[in-house]
């Protein structure tokens, strides 16, 4: 009985949506300072705006336009390529779990934004006039390629988080239930929280729609196959997240703070 209980994956509510508060605004901070801010400054400009979904930079040069607005999905892509390569080296619950959070979540985002570049030719990758890298010649293949790619990566990482959650879930009922609750505790939180946040935002309802929901409702829905998902016949893993108060604390303070400061926009004069 005793080695039946410990073979029970189970992670606590509280330390995940903690988990999820921490993580997600330091994601979006990676990808709109780390990646739009900092490839502005790169480009011999300053921001003018840094908002929580979004950077103004008074780039004027064609192609320095074009590498701010591809740099925030190249971060993306470079955040979950190195959370996905220290997962498989990483064996403790709670480290392994936001590795799979950042690789997972970074992974649909990034492969989101092309494709849905390529369907609405808005974003950061739309190629025609309109849109981030734009204009470029022939701006339809570039919109159907983009989306072709987008979607195939999209598949490749939900596939791969599937994988990856079953190697630190195992199979059985218990296992499907705790794989159902980190999923869908990251989608729900997520979206609502990024919704919130990008209320306070002085541009209106466009961020909101184009930045904050499409990333997060729209760019995460991969999460519902992560959570639906039901075919696996191997044991359940001893994979145990007790209630980490730290956690909690901390993810709620990073939200808030989140909030408070880059929702109402930062103005660089």
């Amino acid at each position: 009985m005793t080695g039946k209980n410990l073979a029970a994956p189970r992670v606590d509510l509280w330390t995940l949506a903690g988990l999820v508060l921490l993580l997600l605004p330091l994601l979006t901070m990676a990808h709109e300072l780390m990646g739009h801010a900092l490839a502005c400054v790169a480009s011999g400009y300053r921001p003018s705006e840094l908002g929580a979904y979004y950077v103004e930079c008074p780039a004027t040069g064609s192609w320095d336009r074009r590498i701010v607005a591809m740099a925030g999905t190249a971060v993306d892509v470079i955040l979950a390529t190195l959370a996905y390569l220290a997962w498989g080296r990483m064996k403790r619950p709670l480290p392994r779990l936001a590795l799979w959070i950042v690789f997972t979540v970074k992974g649909m985002v990034a492969a989101g934004y092309w494709m849905f570049s390529g369907v609405s030719n808005l974003g950061d990758w739309g190629p025609d006039v309109g849109g981030g890298i734009g204009p470029l010649p022939w701006p339809w293949l570039w919109r159907g390629a983009m989306f072709a790619v987008g979607l195939y990566v999209y598949i490749a990482v939900v596939r791969r988080a599937i994988r990856m959650m079953i190697a630190m879930l195992g199979g059985g009922e218990q296992a499907r239930r705790t794989q159902w609750k980190i999923a869908m505790t990251i989608y729900l939180i997520g979206g609502v929280s990024a919704l919130l946040v990008s209320l306070f935002n002085p541009l209106g309802i466009a961020i909101t729609l184009m930045s904050a929901i499409a990333s997060s409702f729209g760019g995460t829905a991969g999460l519902f196959n992560v959570a639906y998902f039901r075919r696996c016949d191997q044991p359940p893993r001893d994979f145990v997240i007790g209630r980490q108060h730290a956690i909690v604390a901390a993810g709620v303070v990073m939200t808030l703070a989140f909030a408070a400061v880059l929702g109402p926009t930062v103005y660089l004069h």
